[in-house]
């Protein structure tokens, strides 16, 4: 794009703050951010790893709960929801008490061990 080779790309009479301008108006609108915010997401990355940054906040985060161990431990509470079928996976790498729930057939918030 014009940004990263600007001295010859520009159009004549434009400033690069013409053009930062612009391209904050058109992120913000396609990806619902207010223009502040935009603006300083292009003041902490360059603007391609701005737009990676916002691209990357699109993406579905994984549900995630965590096991109450004062009231059970991880392995029992994966098995309960398992047989109400919830397919799921310990979060090991980052917790010892968390589960990462892929799919389910019933509503994990709605089950007896969430609301417990």
């Amino acid at each position: 794009h014009i940004l990263v080779n600007f001295g010859e790309r520009r159009q004549e009479g434009k400033s690069r703050g013409d053009y930062m301008e612009r391209l904050t108006e058109d992120l913000a609108l396609q990806y619902g951010y207010v223009p502040f915010l935009v603006e300083l997401f292009l003041q902490l990355f360059p603007p391609a790893e701005a737009i990676e940054f916002l691209e990357a906040n699109e993406k579905p985060r994984p549900l995630t709960i965590r096991a109450n161990t004062l009231k059970t431990r991880r392995k029992e509470l994966a098995q309960i929801l398992i047989n109400r079928g919830v397919n799921l996976d310990p979060i090991d790498k980052w917790t010892k008490v968390g589960l990462v729930i892929y799919d389910s057939s019933v509503p994990v918030g709605a089950t007896p061990e969430y609301l417990a």
